[in-house]
């Protein structure tokens, strides 16, 4: 589960995540991935264990293994776009 899940979306559409892409719904794969991530973590993604790029890669670093490097990387962005929001806001 993604805490703040509303208030990230709205900070992805703004910030232009996917403004580049083909694909409509890059904003919703974010949110795709970053359910991924709580449920392969076990916990919730909430500004408790996500809030600088030191969260990102520890978190990064639980996933290895379990997923591709392009999945991981794939993550990364997601997570990365999340503890911006939680640094700026």
């Amino acid at each position: 589960m993604i805490k703040n899940e509303g208030k990230y979306l709205e900070w992805i559409e703004r910030n232009g995540v996917g403004k580049n892409d083909y694909v409509a719904s890059s904003t919703k794969s974010y949110i795709s991935y970053l359910n991924t991530v709580s449920k392969l973590i076990g916990e919730d993604i909430s500004e408790k264990n996500l809030y600088n790029e030191n969260c990102v890669i520890e978190i990064a670093d639980r996933l290895n293994g379990l997923r591709s490097e392009k999945s991981i990387s794939n993550y990364k962005s997601a997570l990365r776009q999340y503890a911006t929001m939680v640094k700026n806001t």
